[in-house]
């Protein structure tokens, strides 16, 4: 009985040594842990590959199907406009999926975090950028297009079809984690046309509960999503809402959806382009654990009411609402900036926000009289200025050259001295001109007398389009723009310019920044990558910093960085 175990011991050893790669070629991977592995392959790009990991071995022969999280990930299929076929890509690709998410149903295992992501390959779908770099300049839909329209057409059909079993899944299996991006060619007219009786995306009560789902973020390329009207998140902390068309009456609905009553530990919302096709909608959120929200291109709706006694941070960008009143006592961070020549007739600030620290806002700097809506607007802004009484922080949206000497100074006789603020970035819109934007930023400049750190960034003019071919005119005829005696900057320490271009006027701004900021420690500068004229600019800033006491430099092919050699305390505070 004995020497029979031990025979069949000494065969199982024998056999384990055969299947022994050799010393020097050891699969010490295979080896680890299968909680290490596990890890591994969470980390893999998609899902269906960390399924063919099976083919490596016997001991990778199923794992996949135990990993906490799957990600699928589409290759764009290249030019769309020229693939009839992207619809039958599209469900081929929903099939793998289908096919990958059913063997791992079958295997017991509970998917903790899923991210499906299926990309069309559109040249015209918004790329992604810095937030609100350039707030006159954020997305906006493809114009009419013929093809564009039938090639999306059979599009969502699909992809609607796709996304219901998608979501469906998620509820039903319990993902605390659940990431759905489907990036489809955005059609304006498509965008915003009526689609009733077309197929929706529903969140209805005949899904499941999602009891454990606590991260969401749905973006559906512009397919119409029909919201529940009684529907619990009980664990949902942190929502996303992408590229959707809300059925009619669903702003009453979605304001709803993110509301206590339906989402009580609710913290972070996210709501980016949505159309709202009623015009007359109302939406309220009450919402009592909320910190975030940021809301972008929202459109279409007459009234956003907040009642947010926990909100933290609050960005508002490119929305169209009638009435805009907020309750949220406890921000720290708030962004508003309205649709151009477009704010709100009624604006609401129940009380004073005094632990606003940072605050973001657009304003007109001239005004003609072609644009009566300007004046309006920067009063709006300028209510929000006075009710931050704790403000440190500001950044400004300038928009509005001056075009003629008729044109008045809105900056200088609406916006009040602001000495309480320290950090100022100034974005400059893209519609002014190379040489002529310097007179609203000096307006601007005038406004402040204790600012240690000033930012201006500088875009890609509309000019340059059309100059760059031929070379751009450095030569400027505004140098007063900076004499103004108004200017204070004498307790200026950091400075950062970006998107120069390498005109007068810009060594003019330098000139008159170091006559009065004698305890200036760094100057950052970057000069735009499409322009080769700055290059001698650059060696006049090195020469103008190191003569003012900037002790060392740094030059890069677009930059440059100036340092003195002490480092005031403040900074060796905060590092």
């Amino acid at each position: 009985m004995g020497s029979t175990a031990a025979a069949e011991e000494d065969a199982r050893v024998a056999k384990r040594a055969r299947l022994a790669p050799p010393a020097g070629d050891a699969d010490l991977i295979s080896g680890l842990d299968d909680d290490v592995l596990l890890r591994v392959l969470g980390l893999v790009g998609d899902a269906r590959d960390a399924a063919r990991t099976g083919a490596l071995s016997r001991r990778w022969l199923g794992l996949w199907t135990r990993a906490p999280a799957l990600r699928f990930a589409s290759q764009p299929g290249g030019f769309w406009r020229a693939a009839p076929a992207s619809a039958a890509s599209l469900e081929r690709y929903a099939a793998s999926v289908d096919a990958a998410l059913a063997r791992r149903a079958r295997s017991g295992c509970a998917i903790e975090r899923l991210s499906i992501a299926y990309a069309a390959g559109s040249e015209h779908y918004p790329v992604e950028q810095p937030s609100f770099a350039d707030a006159a300049e954020l997305w906006i839909p493809c114009p009419r297009d013929t093809e564009t329209e039938r090639i999306l057409e059979q599009l969502m059909p699909a992809s609607v079809r796709a996304a219901r079993g998608w979501i469906g899944y998620a509820f039903r299996h319990g993902v605390k984690s659940f990431d759905l991006d489907l990036q489809l060619p955005l059609v304006l007219p498509n965008f915003l046309r009526e689609r009733d009786g077309v197929e929706e995306v529903e969140l209805d009560d005949e899904l499941p509960s999602a009891v454990r789902l606590e991260t969401m973020r749905l973006a559906l390329g512009g397919a119409q999503l029909r919201l529940p009207a009684a529907m619990t998140f009980a664990s949902l902390t942190n929502l996303s809402l992408e590229r959707i068309r809300i059925a009619a009456g669903g702003a009453a609905l979605l304001g709803h959806l993110v509301s206590s009553a339906t989402c009580p530990r609710l913290q972070k919302l996210r709501v980016r382009w949505i159309y709202l096709p009623a015009f007359h909608e109302e939406m309220a959120i009450e919402a009592d654990v909320l910190s975030e929200l940021w809301m972008e291109d929202v459109r279409i709706l007459m009234s956003l009411k907040l009642r947010t006694p926990r909100l933290r941070v609050l960005h508002i960008y490119k929305c169209s609402h009638v009435a805009l009143r907020i309750s949220a006592p406890r921000l720290e961070e708030l962004g508003i900036i309205f649709r151009p020549a477009c704010p709100p007739r009624w604006l609401e600030i129940d009380v004073d926000l005094p632990c606003v620290r940072s605050l973001k806002i657009c304003l007109w700097s001239h005004l003609s009289r072609l644009s009566g809506d300007r004046e309006a607007e920067n009063d709006k802004y300028m209510l929000l200025l006075r009710q931050c009484s704790s403000l440190t922080c500001l950044q400004v949206f300038l928009r509005g050259a001056k075009a003629s000497k008729k044109d008045v100074d809105m900056i200088k006789s609406r916006v009040p001295h602001l000495p309480h603020i320290t950090s100022l970035a100034v974005n400059v819109s893209c519609s002014f001109k190379r040489h002529g934007y310097g007179a609203s930023v000096a307006s601007l400049l005038t406004r402040f007398s204790n600012l240690r750190r000033l930012s201006l960034h500088l875009p890609f003019f509309d000019e340059l389009f059309y100059n760059l071919p031929a070379g751009l005119d450095l030569l400027c005829h505004h140098r007063y723009h900076w004499k103004s005696n108004e200017i204070s900057m004498a307790h200026l320490q950091e400075v950062e310019l970006t998107g120069l271009t390498g005109t007068d006027c810009e060594v003019w701004f330098m000139k008159t920044m170091l006559a009065s900021a004698k305890g200036l420690f760094k100057v950052a500068i970057s000069f735009n990558p499409y322009c080769w004229q700055h290059q001698g600019k650059m060696d006049a800033f090195e020469r103008m910093l190191l003569d003012e006491g900037m002790w060392t430099s740094h030059r890069d092919t677009h930059m440059l960085t100036c340092l003195r050699e002490s480092i005031p305390a403040y900074i060796t505070c905060e590092m």
